[in-house]
């Protein structure tokens, strides 16, 4: 092929892809525009579903008389995160000892220290996950007289 030849061919293909980029250029950006917008909308819908979703459990432990609503449940304390920090914090706060704390979890001495020192959320049981949140609100008094009402092991 002469050069002429060759040098036209490829001006013609270059105009040409000029020609498809300025032609397709506005579908792109709707295209786009209508992908975000598909995106947000997903988003916005899964959202919703998972506030209808906890608002459905919510009503049917409302309506339920066989299953009364635990007040812990009720102030939204049933999915509390527990922490070491948290569980050294509430111990101090009732004034007691990692020994009588376990004994008011019926848990050892030892697990509420080896608790205290972890950092993070802990990974409890789901029966001491329930007695840590339902002593969160008890305050010094309290906790001692509880205490003196359980049998030591």
């Amino acid at each position: 092929m002469s050069t002429f030849a060759k040098s036209f061919k490829e001006e013609v293909s270059r105009l040409a892809r000029k020609e498809a980029r300025a032609a397709v250029a506005p579908i792109r950006k709707l295209s786009g525009a209508t992908h975000s917008a598909l995106a947000d909308l997903k988003r916005r819908v899964a959202a919703l579903e998972k506030e209808s979703r906890r608002l459905s459990t919510l009503l049917a432990k409302r309506l339920n008389p066989a299953n009364p609503v635990n007040p812990v449940e009720e102030q939204g304390r049933t999915a509390g995160r527990i922490t070491g920090k948290g569980i050294r914090s509430l111990r101090r706060k009732l004034r007691l000892s990692g020994e009588q704390f376990g004994r008011l979890l019926n848990v050892s001495g030892p697990a509420v220290y080896a608790w205290e020192k972890r950092n993070g959320p802990l990974c409890v049981r789901q029966s001491t996950r329930t007695a840590i949140l339902s002593i969160r609100t008890l305050g010094a008094r309290e906790a001692k007289a509880r205490l003196q009402e359980k049998p030591k092991k």
